[in-house]
């Protein structure tokens, strides 16, 4: 009786193509399964703090912008932000300090040297659930950074970082790009800027094709309806690379 099977020429190059194919799809794997992390931490970092925020509005009675961003007879806007920041910290369960090792990066990656003021890009409280978190009192705004799965990574605005604000309602208010601007637009708004100044957060930005050091400062809106910021046909989460 006459036998069939594969020479090890054959073999070889089925181990080949199935390594190739292997090599192709786990990379697109991995990545969705990140993202998904992500994007269930986002939703409860979310909640966590519109409930933060909810159970200092009752504390005071509402109007936490009112309460708390007013100039006093010294000129000072936030002469009670010592006040609000313990106030708040009291509602989260506060383990310790956030510490990063490495820098951040914006949105598109084309910097590891990320910069936002409203809201620190480098949240420095840390949380039992392992979160990091920071308040902060600046551009007539009650300003909060999240870091949704703390110092581990990825570390980039916009997908493990995300910055919010609360609104005239006392309601958690998610940051959202008003604009693109190009170097070109940058540079004639602001011919005189330093490298620290608004002009690298202009606009809130949140765009691949944005190279500003604050690019995903305007990113947790689209984060939550999940909508890509670039092409409203596809989702927020699906999209980062």
């Amino acid at each position: 009786m006459r036998k069939f099977g594969f020479t090890l020429a054959e073999v070889l190059i089925t181990l080949g193509i199935i390594g190739v194919v292997a090599a192709m799809t786990m990379p697109v794997l991995i990545n969705n399964v990140r993202n998904k992390q992500l994007e269930t931490a986002f939703k409860g970092a979310y909640s966590i703090l519109s409930q933060a925020v909810q159970q200092v509005a009752n504390d005071e009675g509402g109007n936490l912008k009112k309460t708390y961003i007013v100039q006093s007879d010294s000129g000072d806007w936030y002469p009670s932000q010592k006040l609000f920041y313990e106030n708040f910290y009291s509602k989260l369960k506060i383990a310790g300090t956030c510490t990063y090792t490495g820098n951040i990066r914006n949105y598109s990656k084309t910097t590891d040297n990320a910069y936002i003021d409203r809201g620190v890009a480098k949240p420095d409280k840390a949380l039992s659930n392992g979160m990091c978190f920071n308040v902060f009192l600046n551009g007539y705004q009650i300003n909060l950074s999240i870091d949704v799965n703390g110092t581990k990574g990825p570390n980039i605005l916009g997908y493990d970082i995300f910055f919010f604000d609360i609104d005239e309602k006392d309601r958690l208010h998610p940051k959202q790009a008003i604009g693109y601007y190009s170097e070109e637009e940058l540079e004639q708004l602001f011919p005189d800027a330093s490298d620290g100044s608004v002009a690298v957060q202009y606009g809130d930005p949140c765009s691949i094709n944005s190279t500003q050091r604050g690019n995903g400062l305007g990113c947790a809106y689209y984060a939550l309806i999940d909508k890509n910021p670039d092409d409203e046909t596809k989702g927020y989460w699906e999209s980062l690379r």
